[in-house]
């Protein structure tokens, strides 16, 4: 249910993480969002939608966590902006927005260090197989029978389930039970589709 605009290779995610780094924002922006009255509209009143829209930022923005205060409204502009080039319709029916930055996620909420809402920096190295670190991307740690998962494995939060969903794979895997709840491999689709 979720839309990604504006990271159209592999070359920009990576420049996204060299960016969050050095503590600047990267060219852009990367956006991640979704209208969830799509899908519940009960969310916002008759014929209106709710929306949110987010991008992976750094949270020491050019050394300095507190610059989020000055800034973050010029972000969330250039966010709206990015969303309104995909769905121009948007320049006209919003009717409003706010912005919150990772410095206020760490104001407010202190279990979640440095505005991490993702359970885990998302640094250079520290994605896909290489999250939480390298060498454990594949759920299991160095005790037999203890697994890893949640938003801090691959692919990381945001992606509601999967990590859990691959956990318990590789669990019934070691465990040598083939479970009857997984969906069909993509060529058994294909081939189902081509009769």
């Amino acid at each position: 249910f979720m839309v990604i605009m504006g990271i159209d290779d592999l070359q920009t995610f990576k420049q996204m993480f060299e960016c969050h780094e050095r503590g600047i924002m990267p060219p852009g922006p990367i956006l991640y969002g979704a209208c969830q009255t799509r899908h519940d509209a009960t969310q916002a009143p008759n014929g209106k939608h709710t929306a949110f829209v987010w991008q992976k930022v750094p949270y020491h923005l050019y050394g300095n966590s507190d610059n989020w205060d000055r800034y973050k409204d010029k972000v969330g502009r250039e966010m709206l902006d990015q969303w309104i080039r995909y769905a121009p319709n948007l320049g006209s029916d919003v009717e409003h927005w706010f912005t919150r930055s990772p410095r206020d996620t760490a104001r407010e909420l202190p279990n979640m260090g440095e505005g991490d809402t993702l359970g885990g920096a998302f640094t250079n190295g520290q994605y896909f197989d290489g999250r939480p670190f390298a060498g454990a991307g594949n759920y299991r740690t160095y005790l037999p029978g203890l697994y890893m998962c949640g938003s801090a494995t691959h692919p990381g939060g945001n992606v509601t389930g999967l990590p859990g969903h691959n956990a318990a794979q590789v669990v019934l895997s070691d465990l040598g039970i083939k479970a009857d709840w997984f969906p069909p491999s993509m060529e058994a689709q294909l081939e189902a589709m081509a009769r």
